[in-house]
């Protein structure tokens, strides 16, 4: 049995008729010939197969207990509906409503904070809910409609997704301060052979290190592998071995108090990092954060999540 055989403007017309007992003071009210009211009236007993309203001269209409029955139903089905399309409206035209954020960037605590604080001030009405994720399941959400937008590294995209380049995410050497390779300005791939490699083996990122080492020949000395960037920085700073990072946060300590330094390395390909969303039309929350996110990766601020080589005249490499 198919419930959606009536539409809610034959419903609407038949709860119209019953409320103003006239079929042209109904098709008055909602703006239409009465033929068309007659004919809703028509569709709505046929598809109960009872007599909602009895008939009168003058095309004056009385409800029959059914019919009172009925529109007294259908009356908080057309209100509801009501409510959820202003809401819908509102949606599209204000901030407000709750922004569902997926992002596979290892340091997005340095950035996402300050974006969001920038929303937030703009409306009261806003809520964040954000998810850390792998790029596979951030793309994977924004096609179910479990996300709104997602950050993400990587050039390995699914069908239905739009993306917009945020930023080129060269690597470097995360090495603990006083190891012999610490003072230089840059280094190459071939200065970390035989030097032990903590690995952040995550999706995409792992894959990535690995294969900067094949590209360059070096043969990594992997002593580990952990899956979040903070125990990379911690045991880097405790003196395991050194790390090949993309991004780094606004401190030169790891979490054990550690102090390290992020050196650029000079032959390895970029990491691209990109924001994402289902193809059409987002809501102009997402439209809205998305561009707020863009700018503020266009702005000086941004450069010091990369490890950049100083630049003449400058002493010193840039630290994490």
């Amino acid at each position: 049995m198919d419930d959606l055989r009536l539409s809610l403007r034959l419903l609407r017309a038949f709860m119209f008729a019953v409320d103003n007992g006239s079929i042209t003071g109904a098709a008055t009210a909602l703006n239409v010939a009465p033929s068309a009211v007659a004919a809703a009236l028509g569709r709505v007993e046929a598809e109960f197969g009872t007599s909602l309203v009895v008939r009168a001269r003058a095309r004056g209409i009385t409800a029959t207990p059914a019919g009172r029955a009925l529109a007294a139903r259908i009356r908080p089905l057309i209100e509801d509906y009501s409510n959820v399309m202003q809401e819908g409206y509102a949606l599209s035209q204000g901030l407000r409503g709750t922004l569902n954020i997926g992002y596979y960037a290892p340091v997005a605590p340095a950035f996402l904070p300050i974006i969001l604080q920038k929303l937030q001030k703009q409306s009261l009405d806003l809520k964040f809910n954000l998810q850390e994720c792998d790029n596979k399941t951030a793309q994977s959400g924004l096609l179910d409609g479990t996300l709104d937008i997602a950050l993400f590294a990587g050039d390995d995209l699914l069908t239905g997704v739009e993306t917009r380049p945020l930023m080129d995410l060269p690597p470097y050497a995360l090495l603990p301060e006083g190891h012999d390779l610490a003072t230089a300005d840059v280094l190459q791939f071939s200065d970390l052979n035989n030097v032990p490699l903590v690995l952040l083996d995550l999706p995409v990122a792992g894959a990535y290190v690995r294969g900067l080492f094949r590209t360059t020949g070096v043969t990594p000395d992997i002593v580990a592998t952990v899956s979040s960037v903070e125990m990379v920085r911690s045991l880097v700073g405790a003196g395991m071995g050194a790390a090949v990072l993309n991004m780094r946060p606004r401190t030169t300590l790891s979490y054990g108090g550690d102090a390290l330094r992020a050196i650029p390395l000079i032959d390895g390909a970029s990491l691209n990092l990109v924001s994402g969303r289902a193809a059409g039309a987002p809501r102009r929350l997402v439209q809205v954060f998305q561009d707020t996110l863009h700018s503020w990766f266009n702005s000086p601020a941004a450069l010091d999540l990369i490890a950049q080589p100083p630049r003449p005249g400058q002493a010193g490499s840039d630290q994490p």
